[in-house]
């Protein structure tokens, strides 16, 4: 099912895209032709087809090199990564000093930026993420709108759901889903943004109409190391690192991060709409009842 919702299939209506032109936006030194029009981007070998660039992602467990020959037989344009091009290759390489951020500009480009089309909501903060991403799907969908949506519990286009692999897609699986929530009439999609994925580039080259920030509290310590490692990732959905800014934050200021967020947010003239059950704020939460039906 994920397979079939995220399959490499570009289904823009805009020009093309060649491997020059990612070259240049991917600050890439270009081997090989330079005219081939690029339709997809993909990470994932079993994916690759003809007009895809390959993506050889170097990870912890494994790396994707050893699948250069396979997608190349299978009929790729070319392969994108941060080695230099080797001696025996004879198709088209581009070495980048990031292929995280790589994937993300070249994805971006390939489907034409589809989150400039929606009003695309992300949710960041330790907790509350995906009952918020929820919450704010319902909103459209009561009025009986399609909603995109990708989150930790699973992937929704319209009426599809798919059980979602990870809490927040790679670059291009993200770009490529927004694209058809366009295709498929959707005008909102709502993501939950992790801040390993924002670490990862995942969010990068999104146009977000809204970012919320729910908390920030101990956790995820085993990759972030420090509280401080972790709020810096966390405030990349707002401060313009994953490309843009958003054109509303909403933030939580029963918490001191979100304090912290807000005032800094405000002071650079961004608009900031503040939420709380006990701080003063812009929203706020009285005589709250707690039931079954909500």
């Amino acid at each position: 099912m994920v397979a079939n919702l995220l399959a490499g299939v570009n289904v823009n209506e805009g020009q093309p895209v060649t491997i020059k032109q990612i070259a240049e936006r991917t600050e890439a030194k270009l081997s090989g032709e330079n005219s081939t029009i690029i339709t997809d981007v993909t990470h994932d070998s079993r994916k690759a087809q003809a007009g895809s660039l390959f993506a050889a992602v170097r990870g912890a467990l494994f790396d994707a090199h050893k699948f250069v020959p396979q997608v190349m037989s299978q009929g790729a344009a070319g392969v994108i990564s941060e080695l230099p091009v080797p001696a025996d290759f004879s198709g088209t390489w581009l070495q980048v000093a990031d292929i995280r951020r790589a994937m993300a500009l070249a994805s971006a480009d390939v489907q034409h930026h589809p989150s400039r089309e929606l009003n695309l909501v992300g949710i960041t903060g330790t907790n509350g993420k995906t009952t918020t991403a929820y919450l704010v799907a319902s909103i459209p969908e009561e009025a009986g709108e399609p909603v995109a949506m990708t989150g930790t519990v699973e992937y929704r286009l319209g009426k599809q759901r798919i059980k979602a692999d990870r809490t927040t897609p790679e670059a291009p699986d993200m770009q490529r889903l927004l694209r058809q929530a366009v295709e498929a009439g959707c005008r909102t999609a709502v993501m939950e943004c992790s801040s390993q994925a924002m670490d990862f580039h995942r969010c990068d080259e999104l146009d977000y109409a809204v970012a919320v920030f729910s908390n920030l509290t101990r956790d995820h310590l085993d990759y972030h190391k420090t509280m401080e490692n972790y709020w810096y990732a966390k405030q990349r959905l707002f401060d313009g690192r994953l490309g843009s800014k958003p054109k509303t934050s909403v933030i939580n200021v029963d918490d001191s991060y979100g304090i912290e967020l807000a005032d800094k947010l405000e002071k650079e003239g961004m608009r900031v709409v503040r939420y709380a059950v006990n701080a003063d704020a812009d929203i706020t939460a009285r005589e709250a009842e707690f039931s079954l039906n909500g």
